[in-house]
């Protein structure tokens, strides 16, 4: 046997050799990446509301697109009754909306809620907690609906805050309980200033849910 045919042979001995091989891709060639860590996983956002007319929902919608404004989220929106013990184990934070009931949580809503506790036993320490509601009236409970639900969050060991503001010249900063629309006769709509206040409550704590997980 020549050197030629020689060499020959071996460089189809070895090409056949690599092609028998089992290929192990990367994650750069299209294969499973490496299991991330915290810092690689999405934030979970969870928007529920109870609404019978529509204008809590409309709000939901509206925090919805708040917490869209912060990357790495992902938002989940339900109806108060539809959400799952998998929903509420899953999330990283929670942002619940109520209509004023007589300056109060609809009652339906917190026999459901007052249940995720109860009956289906999550643990909520340390998820981030916030609230808006919506009211007929001026003056008709929609901060006291904000605030029993806050308060809710606050016994089950949640983190809680509210949407952040300041004036044109970035002076003057303050933050508030929650976001709210009046709906009654005096102001019957969502109005553009009220949907700014749900953006800037889903943003807000869709940016502690995303610092208190990647800290």
């Amino acid at each position: 046997m020549n050197r030629s045919h020689f060499c020959r042979r071996l460089i189809l001995f070895a090409l056949t050799a690599c092609l028998a091989a089992p290929h192990r891709a990367t994650a750069e060639e299209g294969g499973p990446p490496p299991a991330a860590g915290a810092k690689g996983q999405p934030v979970r956002v969870l928007v529920a509301y109870y609404s019978r007319t529509g204008n809590t929902e409309q709000m939901a919608q509206g925090v919805v697109e708040g917490t869209k404004r912060v990357p790495g989220v992902v938002t989940t929106l339900k109806k108060v009754e539809d959400v799952s013990k998998q929903d509420l184990e899953a999330t990283d934070a929670i942002i619940l909306g109520a209509p004023a009931y007589y300056a109060n949580i609809p009652g339906k809503m917190k026999v459901v809620i007052d249940d995720w506790s109860w009956k289906m036993k999550v643990d909520f320490t340390d998820k981030v907690g916030g609230a808006f509601a919506t009211g007929g009236g001026q003056m008709g409970g929609k901060e006291f609906t904000a605030v029993s639900l806050l308060l809710f969050m606050v016994n089950l060991r949640m983190v809680v805050a509210g949407p952040l503001y300041e004036d044109e010249q970035g002076d003057d900063k303050w933050a508030e309980i929650g976001a709210g629309a009046m709906t009654g006769p005096l102001d019957p709509k969502v109005g553009a200033g009220e949907l700014d206040s749900a953006r800037r409550l889903g943003e807000r704590i869709a940016r502690l849910a995303v610092k208190l997980k990647r800290s």
